[in-house]
């Protein structure tokens, strides 16, 4: 049984593109006994079955960009940023630790695997993850990919968030198996 389960709900259009790095994560991860990742087309007619479910049960986390109205008392969704093991609430006056246990902590997280705008269209027409709890990340080094253009300042491929996501969750293991693989395939 997998400790952590990253779902790549993926565009259509990303499904063949040559510069997909969520196929890269799916290859890098294949064989690790601590994470599955699972890829899931998007469909907004037809949501996926598990998805709705887990996030029907609070069990779904979303790893996508804060924003500040997200980060209010008011605010319909539950957002954290993860730093070395530790989940932080994140609000407008800052972050605040949380004692969350290994065995409390979301274990399923989803990433909108599309370009910035595809993903804020699968977001936008996608009610049931509006309820989802958000995790977003704050890489200490700015992307280093390198095979689109016109990319968001400041933005990650899905490569680089799960590296992110790996990292702080503390699976160095899997992180450095798909960083040589995303560092190879950055080279092309």
């Amino acid at each position: 049984m997998p400790e952590l389960v990253l779902y790549l709900l993926t565009h259509s259009r990303e499904m063949h593109k040559t510069t997909n790095t969520g196929a890269l994560v799916i290859q890098a991860l294949a064989a690790s006994a601590k994470v599955r990742v699972e890829l899931i087309e998007w469909q907004r007619k037809g949501p996926n079955a598990l998805l709705l479910d887990l996030s029907a049960q609070h069990q779904l986390g979303l790893v996508y960009p804060l924003s500040p109205e997200l980060m209010t008392a008011e605010a319909p969704v539950a957002c954290y940023v993860l730093q070395q093991g530790q989940y932080h609430a994140v609000n407008t006056a800052g972050l605040e630790r949380l004692t969350l246990r290994r065995s409390e902590a979301i274990k399923h997280w989803l990433l909108l695997d599309a370009t910035w705008q595809e993903a804020a269209k699968m977001l936008r027409q996608s009610p049931y993850l509006h309820s989802c709890y958000r995790l977003g990340i704050r890489p200490d080094t700015p992307s280093a990919y390198r095979l689109r253009r016109n990319q968001k300042e400041g933005a990650l491929c899905t490569a680089e968030v799960v590296m992110e996501l790996l990292l702080q969750s503390r699976y160095s293991d899997e992180k450095e198996q798909l960083k040589l693989l995303f560092d190879e395939f950055n080279r092309r």
